[in-house]
């Protein structure tokens, strides 16, 4: 019992040490979720929440996702927050999915204008944390470019952080992330035939 106690107090005493010389080093984080498994976007929402509980500006700008293709349950969150004060501006500028849309030149325009608005964000030094969800699809479908996203993240003010989210997330941007967590898909319910439900898929 006591060999315990005294390796446990040399555990504290390490982590402590650990803390300390961490303490002065924070500064803005580039996190970017990916892979193949659900969560990429829950685990980006969650900074948001985390944000807003401190009364921290956020924005969120999703790609791909259509705002008329259901009532996603983040979005409407979000403006409930909103009306009640909460500093969080919340864009869907997406088209839908490719194979919705058929038309290629429609989803650039809208990855063109959900980027455009994105990097005033990104720029703003006085929002803490930017969204950009389904980022790595528009650029897997050619819709953007890397070349054009990671400047812009890379020159962001020293405190905004910037999470990303999406399948297929190129390598330029998990190179340059402070954080990188892929996703992995072990078991979905889609292949029980189950379909997506409110409260779980959006």
């Amino acid at each position: 019992m006591a060999d315990n106690l005294e390796r446990l107090q040399k555990i504290k005493i390490a982590k402590d040490a650990s803390h300390d010389r961490r303490k002065g080093n924070e500064r803005g984080l580039y996190l970017l979720f990916t892979g193949l498994g659900k969560g990429k976007t829950s685990s980006a929402m969650n900074l948001v929440y985390r944000h807003l509980a401190h009364n921290l500006s956020v924005a969120v700008v999703q790609f791909v996702k259509n705002s008329e293709a259901y009532p996603d349950g983040d979005r409407l969150f979000l403006s409930k927050l909103k009306s009640l004060g909460y500093p969080i501006e919340f864009h869907t500028l997406g088209a839908g999915f490719t194979w919705e849309t058929q038309d290629a030149q429609k989803d650039q325009a809208a990855a063109l204008e959900a980027w455009q608005t994105a990097e005033v964000y990104i720029k703003d030094p006085a929002v803490n944390l930017v969204v950009l969800d389904e980022l790595h699809i528009a650029i897997k479908h050619q819709q953007i470019d890397v070349e054009t996203v990671l400047p812009v993240i890379q020159n962001r003010p020293f405190h905004c952080h910037v999470a990303s989210t999406g399948r297929y997330a190129p390598q330029a941007l998990i190179d340059y992330a402070d954080l990188v967590s892929e996703i992995k898909l072990v078991k979905h319910p889609i292949a029980q035939g189950i379909p997506a439900q409110f409260g779980i898929e959006f």
